[in-house]
């Protein structure tokens, strides 16, 4: 992520942010400070021009905003990104590439729920942070950087 941040100072924040919010896309374009309540943010799911929700399960959520977060919300502008989704997708390629890091935007959603797990919060409550609607989602991709590997793990039973 330094790498990142460090190649266009002026979307460090945005980038930093979405790291630590999970949002997609479609979930930050247009969304307002407003939508902030303390220390969560609120994304809402009304319909777009599409009849689509601005969350991907078309359900309101909270996020919780931790320091990083609050940080990066501080620097950026409001509303966040007043372009289409493709542009912030656009912005990411680039700064990523330059990086030398590559990938897509949703490498950051996959950086919040690796370093979740990685860090031992349960697989149930990265599902839910993350805002998967089936729990094997979280499984298949994040449940192998649990750190209580199977060794560990069978070593635990006392009966």
């Amino acid at each position: 992520m330094r790498k990142l941040h460090r190649t266009n100072p002026a979307r460090a924040a945005l980038w930093l942010f979405m790291a630590h919010t999970r949002l997609y896309r479609g979930e930050l374009v247009g969304l307002g400070k407003d939508s902030v309540a303390g220390r969560r943010l609120r994304v809402e799911s009304d319909p777009d021009e599409d009849d689509q929700g601005r969350t991907k399960s078309g359900k309101w959520r909270e996020v919780p905003l931790n320091r990083y977060a609050r940080w990066a919300l501080r620097h950026l502008p409001d509303p966040l990104a007043a372009v289409h989704k493709d542009t912030v997708s656009d912005w990411f390629a680039s700064d990523a590439k330059r990086a030398g890091i590559g990938g897509s935007l949703h490498r950051l959603r996959h950086t919040f729920c690796a370093h979740m797990v990685m860090a031992g919060v349960p697989l149930r409550k990265v599902q839910i942070l993350a805002g998967h609607a089936d729990y094997a989602t979280t499984e298949k991709y994040y449940a192998h950087l649990t750190p209580e590997g199977d060794d560990r793990a069978v070593a635990k039973l006392r009966y």
